[in-house]
């Protein structure tokens, strides 16, 4: 905060006084009402609660005379008035202002102001962080603290959101952040090294120190909570934690109920085991299989009978998530969510045919040969597209198909969507035999 009375002279810390003043449609000053400064003022109660920011009030106020420039609120005891226009601009108050004690400069008013601020185009395209931590979880798995450069403002991330890093020969690598939602300050993500792996894993544990500084991509979220479960049940395997750690430690901020089955080797290859006991407190039981999967959990015992309202979420290996969602067969559509870290087992070859692909705006067309992806053929041209996994799980090249049949391979569509054949993952899809693929490129 950042006013001069001493907090034990106070009732509150921070007063917020939101305008929802209602004038008639057709009224020249307009009102802040008119522009939904009702919803505004509940979200900012909901969001303040979970924060868990206290010693504050927010409250509802009456026309505040400022009409023109709202909706509008005044904080006091600094007397600091804001222009509110989304529930973002609600969540950069109530994380910098309340919280970090810092000034909003583009949505503050100042006491002469007469006409609306512009609207800034404000864009996270790339983010430069630093390593501030890192430490050794088990034998194989470390976690890494990351924070902005020079305290910049992080984006915002929802429980079971990555970011993608840029590694030291720039390939594109997703990591599942681990911390939770209102932990705005950092992102935390861990790693598994994999020595055999694709180049991300390694480099993290072999070549990163603590004060290197990272090129990002902001957080995506392609695995999160249902907003419609009355209860959450968690199958996590080995690194797979990860996302499941931020939605545990979020529904515990949400007092929500959740249930975690935690699958590792051992208990020494369990990581983060004090914080995944603190987020799922009783509510957790482990599987320890010593490297044989038959010896670790019973999924259809566990997933035999499901009480209404439960979804399950489950991220691990490729082997427990074709498991999990076999044993779940029986559940309602739209109940069960995985994320992967690898894609399905490559299709031979031999099955692959060569075919055409016509890239739309760019008047070009390219054969794409057995052996080869969409991706790779693209790139062999000088095309530039955007790509992580190389895998079908991320959707980073997902690419408007405007013509032709795909032979979808990803794990990110639905039937649905690939029955419609409107989008398709260039990186591992292709075309069904005897068609040629326009793309929207």
């Amino acid at each position: 905060m950042t006013g001069e009375t001493s907090s034990s002279e106070m009732f509150y810390d921070a007063h917020i006084f939101c305008c929802i003043n209602e004038r008639e449609p057709d009224h020249p000053r307009g009102s802040c009402a008119a522009r939904g400064s009702v919803e505004l003022h509940q979200y900012m109660k909901t969001k303040a609660k979970e924060l868990g920011i206290e010693g504050i009030r927010v409250n509802k106020a009456g026309c505040l005379d400022r009409c023109e420039l709202g909706p509008v609120v005044v904080i006091y005891p600094e007397g600091i008035w804001y222009a509110i226009n989304s529930t973002d601009d609600i969540d950069l108050v109530l994380e910098r202002h309340i919280l970090a004690g810092e000034k909003i400069e583009h949505l503050a008013l100042a006491p002469d102001q007469e006409f609306p601020n512009p609207i800034p185009e404000v864009t996270f395209s790339e983010l430069q962080l630093k390593v501030i931590g890192i430490e050794q979880m088990t034998d194989d798995i470390k976690s890494f603290d990351l924070r902005p450069v020079n305290g910049a403002t992080l984006p915002s991330f929802s429980a079971g959101a990555h970011i993608d890093i840029y590694t030291a020969d720039d390939q594109r690598r997703s990591y599942s952040l681990v911390n939770s939602p209102s932990d705005t300050g950092r992102y935390v993500i861990s790693a598994l090294h994999e020595p055999n792996g694709r180049g991300g894993s390694h480099w993290l544990h072999t070549a990163l120190s603590e004060g290197d500084t990272l090129k990002v991509i902001p957080p995506e979220n392609q695995f999160a909570l249902s907003d419609s479960a009355s209860e959450h049940l968690f199958i996590a395997g080995g690194i797979g934690i990860a996302p499941i750690l931020s939605m545990g430690r979020h529904l515990k901020e949400q007092t929500a109920k959740a249930t975690l089955h935690y699958c590792t080797k051992s208990p020494e290859h369990t990581a983060f085991r004090a914080e995944v006991e603190d987020a799922f407190e009783g509510n957790l039981t482990y599987h320890h299989d010593n490297g044989d999967p038959s010896n670790g959990i019973n999924l259809v015992d566990t997933l035999r009978d499901r009480v209404d309202g439960t979804h399950l979420y489950i991220c691990g290996p490729r082997g427990l998530i074709d498991a999990a969602r076999e044993a779940s067969g029986h559940w309602p559509e739209g109940s069960v969510h995985f994320e992967l870290f690898a894609g399905a087992e490559d299709v031979s070859e031999d099955s692959d045919e060569a075919f055409s692909v016509v890239l739309a705006k760019s008047d070009m067309t390219l054969v794409v040969p057995p052996g080869k992806t969409i991706l790779q053929t693209l790139e062999d041209a000088g095309v530039d597209v955007d790509s992580a996994c190389h895998s079908g799980i991320c959707a980073t090249c997902q690419t408007g198909l405007l013509g032709g049949e795909a032979d979808h391979r990803d794990e990110v569509l639905s039937p649905e969507e690939k029955e419609e054949q409107s989008s398709l993952m260039i990186c591992v899809s292709r075309a069904k035999r005897g068609e040629k693929l326009i793309l929207d490129i």
